[in-house]
């Protein structure tokens, strides 16, 4: 099995070789950059396992040289990224963490703990990438026609469904390492989220975001023992102004449409007229008459609006494919 592989980037090369060899002698591949211009170079031909940063360097820092990766490079938004800093007030370290950062370890540098956080941050992804096929019950979370984030006993992200990833960056709002956003709205979410007692399956609670994004966001505590590996919270998103392609092969076992019958009933569903349904599945305007009464007929609704409704009601997007 190959060793994991370790960016380090550290301006300071007496530094920057002491960490280099206490992770080799750890028994991890390391790759050393003095800049952030010389690990975006590293980054075009490897990918590592891990990256370690020092948040003080000159040109782009740290914290620029992480938020341009998470920017820029989606590839490794499951990579964890740690900062290495002699900054360690409380307030310095939320702000890291809001940005984005999963882990911080101080200067001077204890290599017992830069091993044991190295160690500690590989051994939680290894064990989330090693899930069987359908992630123990993940993948049904993707089908979902509502984002759903997972969250740990921190607030990290442990898993964020397609349509959350969606409606979190038109939102704003980082995925990377924790649920996080700027402002006003990131100071109500992290109310919210230290409301999410660990255990205790309480209440749900919500927070209407209206700058701009129209976001709605239910937060719940997960019963303990409950839930999904390291998950204890879950976030439940909604946008207001639209909704994800709905799954016309569910629609079609839920009332016993032919496959024709749930394409004409989702068009139906996203606000298109019947001569637009004709000309979409190049079928007459008779032929989607015939279908409607046929669906009508099996979902036992008599209106159009309240088939509209009803098909709404299904909570399945379309497959990820």
């Amino acid at each position: 099995m190959t060793a994991p592989l370790i960016l380090c980037v550290e301006d300071e090369p007496s530094l920057r070789d002491d960490i280099a060899f206490e992770l080799h002698e750890a028994g991890y591949i390391v790759s050393a950059a003095g800049d952030a211009r010389e690990a975006l170079a590293c980054l075009e031909r490897q990918r590592p396992d891990l990256i370690l940063c020092d948040i003080l360097m000159p040109g782009m820092d740290g914290k620029r040289f992480m938020s341009h990766l998470r920017r820029t490079r989606p590839d490794l938004d499951d990579v964890p990224f740690v900062f290495l800093t002699a900054l360690s007030s409380r307030q310095q370290v939320i702000d890291g963490r809001m940005a984005g950062a999963d882990d911080y370890v101080t200067k001077p540098i204890d290599y017992d703990l830069l091993r044991a956080t190295v160690e500690a941050r590989l051994n939680r992804m290894q064990r989330l990438r090693a899930m069987p096929g359908d992630r123990s019950g993940l993948a049904a979370l993707d089908r979902l026609a509502l984002g759903v984030v997972l969250l740990d006993a921190n607030g990290g992200v442990v898993h964020a469904n397609p349509l959350a990833q969606s409606l979190s960056g038109a939102a704003g709002i980082s995925l990377s390492g924790r649920f996080a956003a700027s402002g006003e709205n990131g100071r109500k979410l992290s109310a919210l989220i230290a409301g999410l007692a660990p255990g205790k399956g309480m209440a749900p609670t919500g927070l209407r975001l209206d700058d701009g994004c129209r976001l709605m966001i239910i937060g719940m505590s997960l019963p303990a023992h409950s839930h999904h590996d390291e998950a204890v919270a879950m976030l439940i998103l909604s946008g207001t102004d639209s909704k994800p392609p709905m799954d016309t092969a569910t629609l079609g076992q839920l009332f016993g449409l032919t496959p024709m019958e749930a394409q004409v009933a989702c068009l139906l569903a996203e606000g298109l007229r019947r001569s637009q349904i004709a000309d979409r599945l190049a079928i007459s305007g008779t032929t989607v008459a015939f279908h409607l009464r046929n669906i009508f007929s099996k979902t036992g609704v008599q209106r159009q609006a309240e088939l509209v409704a009803l098909i709404l009601s299904v909570p399945l997007a379309q497959p990820v494919t």
